[in-house]
């Protein structure tokens, strides 16, 4: 009877071993995790075939300077699900020293060791798998941009437009004489001088009418 049951059973052991270890190697470390403290969520996405994670989420409101810092980069992909070959950094250390790291999804956790040239040395950090509705501290940089509305102020001068144009005047009939002939008083006419010849000598005085 025992033997019949190793029997049995032995095959279904193996089937779920093969599917939990093809589940293992087929889980994707893109997304969003937090990190070994709890205290930050890193986003893995591809950059040029390669892993890299950026800081989107800060758990204390007062440390949002880091928020977009790259953590690691340039990680390829190797044998066994694994990846590996990139840098990475410890934000609440030196950020100019880079070590080598090596990431290996396992489900809902990720397998993050740093190491400095060989793995013997080496630190291991288990990141776990965060709501991709986590409230990030970059949302306002991702933001879809679009043409922004013109600023309202109060104390801008109100528009003035120009004045319509004047209506000109009539101009004067031709028919009409003008103000300055029509008031100007009739000048005399000058009279006729009559001349008298009188001993050599002409007189000339205004003639009668």
């Amino acid at each position: 009877m025992i033997a019949i049951l190793k029997r049995a059973i032995a095959p279904a052991v193996l089937a779920l071993a093969a599917t939990c270890g093809s589940a293992l190697a087929n889980a994707s470390p893109l997304g969003l995790w937090y990190d070994e403290t709890g205290r930050g969520a890193i986003e893995i996405t591809q950059c040029n075939g390669n892993l890299c994670g950026r800081l989107v989420w800060i758990k204390q409101a007062d440390h949002k300077e880091g928020c977009g810092l790259q953590i690691f980069g340039d990680v390829k992909p190797v044998a066994g699900g694994k990846w590996d070959g990139g840098w990475i950094i410890d934000p609440e250390k030196d950020l100019k020293t880079r070590y080598d790291v090596e990431i290996t999804p396992q489900g809902d956790k990720l397998k993050v060791m740093g190491y400095s040239g060989t793995k013997f040395l080496s630190q291991t950090m288990i990141w776990t798998r965060a709501p991709a509705s986590l409230p990030r501290c970059d949302a306002s940089a991702n933001a879809p941009s679009g043409p922004k509305p013109a600023p309202t102020r109060s104390d801008e001068p109100p528009t003035v437009y120009p004045p319509p144009p004047s209506t000109p005047a009539p101009s004067a009939s031709r028919d009409q004489p003008k103000a300055a002939e029509r008031d100007a008083p009739t000048a005399a006419k000058p009279g006729k001088d009559c001349k008298i010849e009188f001993g050599g000598v002409t007189l000339s005085f205004p003639c009668p009418e």
